[in-house]
């Protein structure tokens, strides 16, 4: 469906004087022509949320994200969908207080859909919509004792859906239902006749004071060329029988010279100027509240009819009339000074530039006092967080101090003060997520180029190999006697794909892990899951060669490789199965054995890393981990992470100890975990972006060394001493 209409945009939150252009609560959505749900329309929504938590920016995208998702993705009719996205929200919300308790959300929705000439409206909770037309305004609900239970709790939100039409002129303003406790709905409908959205904007910012208050603004034309008729004989046109004056304040205003009938008569509606005193009630609005049209709880305000027109317009004057005398009058008057003139054009630019020094510098005051008031907010909440022994109740308190954080932010960035706030912020913060500083982090080695996708490292104690999935290589570096950096070889590319061997061309390049001998004609040889020859075998006296393996026809799509204890490991994805090789003298030329009993294998889809120590441990593109026992499912959760896992990227485990660690590629962080699945600690670098995109991990347990790929980077870390 075409769109008839020409939509203007206009939102603000308002937070002790100061207007923000942007307000976290509200959203728009306008979606193209060509995209998928687009003839559902635009959707306008905005959320209001109470309760003792803080964070309420993050709270408000998860719902208008979930009012969003479910308006777009329902099918049925229009007011099924708008009654599915509420109820999206209010469950978004109850699964907010279930993660936090002690905050006890409650909200308020108005999500209205502009489709074709027809604006529908579901409300639920504390809401607050007003819907001028070119000669009314219309308010849903009618008041606060309208209003329905809220978003979030217990009972299933009660969503009242209304319709009304809609036409060039318009205007949605769509607000939050504290607006009522400040202002007098006349008020709120007299904003909704000025000329634009910005206007709107501007009188809104004046009614909300000192408040903190949000709003939508919504105003309408048509998408059409305006088409305007010119009278052959403009004197034979009539004068407009009841032109309509606006409904907003000033009372005495006239509509702007050379008017024509038809835009005083027709679709639109005379626009003056905004009060300039928005606190007083504007004398003589002509606002009447009148109920009609009662289902729904709604509010109509009529303007009343006024005659306003020039003397010139009602009565034409015929040439050389009363013109012509002022004229002779104007010549014969005596010659004026010029010093008023002049006086005029130097003394008005200097009064007008003080104003404007004036005007930022009151500006300013109160942007300090708001900038104050949130960073003394913060510096509180931080304070009143450090002192508390429970845990749940201080991540509460840092919540808040988080919100007034990004608020400050957003007015004064690089301000000393609010960084040293927030370094107060982030050392309660680790401290409650048991972060473990890394200082001994040393770059080991930088590779240079666009083509490198760095996939693993693995150490045999003197060397350290690399797969580049990107290259299609396998790098062989020396560590330097001081451990403080690497010397690659002279042929340090000992893999490469297409690389010809005795018995078969190198292929896909897949993973690496380094063997132990087991068997006495065996040696230790860092091995190569290749896709073409099977196994590619590599050590610094033979060279490469590929290593005989046997059952290849049992693969289906084999993706990682270990060895542990002699026998090598090969998890094959697509076949749900992980195969167990036991060494013999040549290589691994004994049939494979099926981990998993048959009927009783695992999806392995998304599997990222593999460790063994006796048990198998398994770990999940999605964080999850799971352990096994001679084939078996053992009980194992993951507990007491303060936060989830994000790309999750590698598995390592003490054969020793009671650690196992897992590399957080996403949040650039090393988690350690007993081996039944307590949090412990977590590592991070001491340097922020030193594991940005970390993607490798491998424990050097003799050494107690961390070797750790991330981005085009080689890393060493030494592993401190175990939690106590």
């Amino acid at each position: 469906m075409r769109n008839p209409f020409r939509t203007t945009i206009g939102q603000f939150s308002s937070a002790g004087g100061r207007a923000q252009p942007r307000a976290a609560n509200v959203r728009a959505v306008e979606p193209a022509a060509d995209l998928s749900g687009a003839e559902r329309g635009n959707l306008y929504m905005l959320v209001e949320v109470s309760g003792s938590g803080g964070g309420h920016a993050a709270l408000y995208r998860q719902l208008l994200n979930a009012a969003q998702t479910a308006f777009y993705e329902a099918e049925g009719t229009l007011p099924s969908a708008l009654v599915r996205a509420v109820r999206s929200a209010h469950s978004a919300l109850r699964r907010a207080n279930e993660e936090l308790s002690e905050a006890d959300w409650r909200a308020g929705i108005t999500c209205a859909v502009l489709h074709g000439e027809e604006l529908t409206i579901a409300q639920a909770g504390p809401a607050l919509i007003l819907v001028a037309h070119p000669k009314t305004v219309d308010m849903f609900p009618d008041g606060p004792e309208d209003f329905t239970p809220p978003l979030g709790g217990e009972e299933r939100p009660d969503v009242q859906l209304l319709r009304t039409p809609i036409e060039p002129g318009s205007t949605i303003l769509i607000a939050q239902s504290a607006w009522l406790e400040r202002v007098a709905p006349d008020r709120l409908a007299s904003a909704t006749t000025l000329d634009n959205a910005g206007q709107i904007v501007d009188y809104l910012v004046q009614l909300a004071g000192d408040l903190e208050l949000s709003a939508l603004v919504v105003t309408l034309t048509s998408a059409l060329p305006e088409v305007h008729d010119i009278p052959a004989n403009p004197a034979l046109t009539s004068a407009p029988k009841a032109p309509v004056t606006s409904t907003r304040p000033p009372a005495t205003a006239a509509p702007a010279a050379g008017r024509s009938e038809a835009s005083a008569r027709g679709g639109g509606r005379p626009r003056p100027a905004p009060p300039a005193e928005p606190s007083a009630p504007p004398a003589g609005t002509g606002l009447a509240a009148s109920a009609v049209e009662a289902a729904g709880g709604a509010r109509r305000w009529t303007p009343p009819s006024a005659a306003v027109a020039t003397k010139r317009a009602q009565t034409p004057e015929a040439p050389g009339g009363a013109e012509d005398e002022a004229l002779v009058e104007e010549e014969d008057a005596p010659r004026r000074s010029v010093w008023p003139l002049i006086l005029a054009l130097v003394v008005i630019p200097v009064l007008i530039v003080l104003l404007v020094l004036a005007m930022l510098w009151w500006r300013g005051q109160a942007n300090e006092k708001t900038f104050q008031s949130y960073l003394q907010g913060a510096n509180t909440a931080i304070s009143e967080a450090q002192g508390l022994p429970d845990e749940a109740a201080a991540r509460l308190r840092l919540a808040a101090a988080r919100d007034y954080l990004d608020r400050a932010s957003g007015m004064r960035s690089n301000d000393p003060a609010l960084a040293a706030a927030q370094g107060k912020y982030d050392e309660i913060m680790d401290r409650l997520n048991k972060v473990t500083p890394l200082y001994g982090v040393i770059s080991l080695y930088q590779f240079k180029g666009t083509e490198h996708k760095l996939d693993r490292v693995v150490s045999n104690g003197i060397d350290l190999f690399v797969l580049d999935r990107g290259a299609q290589v396998v790098d062989h570096f020396a560590l330097s006697a001081t451990g403080d950096s690497v010397t690659p070889y002279p042929n340090y590319v000992v893999i490469s794909k297409t690389q010809q061997l005795k018995d078969g061309v190198v292929g896909d390049l897949v993973d690496i892990a380094w063997a132990e001998a087991a068997v006495t004609n065996q040696h230790s040889q860092l091995l190569t899951l290749d896709a073409s020859v099977g196994l590619v075998g590599y050590d610094s006296r033979l060279g490469a060669a590929r290593v005989p393996v046997t059952g290849r026809e049992q693969w289906s799509y084999p993706e990682l490789i270990t060895s542990y204890n002699g026998n090598l490991y090969i998890a094959d994805t697509k076949a749900n199965q992980l195969w167990r090789y036991r060494p013999s003298d040549n290589g691994y030329e004994n049939a494979p054995e099926p981990y998993f009993a048959k009927g009783k294998e695992v999806d392995l889809t998304g599997l990222r890393s593999l460790a063994i120590d006796g048990n198998v441990w398994l770990l999940f593109a999605d964080g999850r981990l799971l352990k096994f026992f001679a084939g078996e499912a053992q009980s194992f959760e993951l507990n007491g992470l303060p936060d989830k896992l994000r790309s999750p990227a590698a598995v390592v485990v003490s054969r020793e100890g009671d650690q196992l660690y897992i590399a957080d590629g996403a949040n650039g962080r090393i988690l350690e975990f007993s081996k039944d699945g307590k949090f412990q600690r977590q590592f991070r670098a001491a340097e922020p972006t030193a594991f940005k995109d970390l993607r490798s991990l491998y424990l050097d347990e003799g050494t107690r060394l961390f070797y750790i790929l991330a981005g085009d980077q080689l890393y060493k870390a030494d592993l401190p001493q175990a939690a106590q």
